[in-house]
């Protein structure tokens, strides 16, 4: 009897190095001399540097730009540690910010003896962007209750006000002087109806018109109506398409909507002769971390311009309403565009650096998942 309960555990035994591989968090192992023994996949991926690079070399050399990270670590290179936590920013080689926590404990054999230390990185991206989405949600809310009680009051006296510029004008036909006041009134008249209209697009639900799409058709027919705009600032086009991308399930006005605001702001970022990139990709098994959420299959469209670039100090506040870099505009653009892809169940990016252009990232399921 023991021999086939032995073979029964002994098919059960899993190895430490696939445990700790299929965790999603990061798990790297230290020795006594502050080298890294281990690291998992989640580990390269947060730190953007492969195994291959990083085993036997100095633990310093994955946190290079972290001091904080490393501070942690040394502390922790030592048998009276008895482990520490800390959060804060993980600089990549490529110049990415990820903000981590980091949980490091002792390691020691069986006798108690110093080994050296367990890191165990979470990544928190998720967490800051749903404590974002809450204090985004909560300024909409208050914008929308603003914004309804005001509408009615507003639109009617400016409806007049853009009426009776229109009148004075046909009156004035024969002034020149006069007509340019007039064109101003109902220019700022239909100007603030714009923006009212905006704030109510931003504070109630859309109802969303699924249907089954092709992006790449989608995509052709904004590009089309962008074309003008592209030939006269000479901007060269470029798409990478991926062929062989499934269909999406989206509401193609809303949808739209979203990709002529983000080619229209590239446009206007290049000011003049540049180059937009539109690429589509795929992919697979991934996991917005919600409540109710399972991996699922997106595609994602990158909408890439080399104009100026967004300063670090403004991509905490890009999708906020009324937060804009432009001398002109609302402000609220790219907020609409966040609710939007939010009511799809997806997800909007931003990537920039100062004077290295900015790329804009959306994701919306594959159509056919259940």
């Amino acid at each position: 009897m023991k021999i086939p309960e032995q073979r029964q555990e002994a098919e059960f035994e899993i190895p430490w190095e696939n445990i700790l591989t299929s965790l999603e968090d990061g798990v790297i192992v230290v020795d006594r001399l502050g080298k890294v023994s281990f690291l998992n996949q989640a580990a390269e991926m947060l730190t953007q540097m492969p195994a291959s690079q990083a085993l036997r070399r100095p633990c310093s050399l994955l946190f290079r730009k972290s001091g904080w990270l490393i501070d942690m670590v040394k502390q922790s290179q030592s048998p009276q540690h008895s482990g520490t936590r800390g959060e804060g920013d993980l600089a990549t080689p490529w110049g990415r910010q990820v903000p981590v926590s980091l949980t490091v404990s002792p390691l020691q054999d069986r006798y108690g003896r110093f080994l050296g230390s367990i890191l165990l990185l979470h990544d928190l991206t998720r967490r800051r962007e749903m404590e974002e989405d809450l204090q985004r949600a909560d300024r909409l809310a208050m914008l929308g209750t603003l914004a309804a009680g005001l509408a009615h009051e507003i639109k009617n006296p400016l409806g007049g006000i853009k009426g009776a510029a229109q009148l004075l004008r046909r009156e004035a036909s024969g002034n020149p002087s006069i007509a340019q006041y007039t064109d101003i009134m109902i220019r700022e008249a239909d100007r603030v109806n714009l923006l009212i209209e905006q704030l109510l697009d931003l504070s109630r639900p859309a109802k969303l018109n699924l249907a089954s799409l092709n992006i790449h058709e989608l995509l052709d027919d904004v590009l089309l109506l962008e074309k003008q705009t592209v030939q006269e600032r000479q901007v060269a086009l470029k798409k990478n398409y991926d062929p062989s991308l499934p269909p999406i399930r989206a509401d193609r006005g809303q949808l739209t909507q979203v990709f002529l605001n983000l080619i229209k702001n590239a446009l206007q970022a290049m000011n003049g002769r540049g180059r937009l990139t539109i690429t589509t990709r795929i992919e697979t098994g991934f996991h917005i971390r919600e409540p109710g959420r399972r991996r699922e299959n997106f595609i994602w469209v990158d909408v890439e311009d080399d104009g100026p670039g967004i300063r670090e100090e403004d991509l905490p506040h890009i999708f906020s309403p009324f937060f804009t870099t432009k001398s002109s505009g609302t402000g609220l653009g790219l907020a609409i565009c966040y609710r939007i892809i939010k009511e799809h169940g997806g997800l909007i990016r931003v990537e920039s650096s100062e004077g290295k252009g900015a790329m804009f990232s959306v994701s919306v399921p594959v159509a056919g998942q259940t």
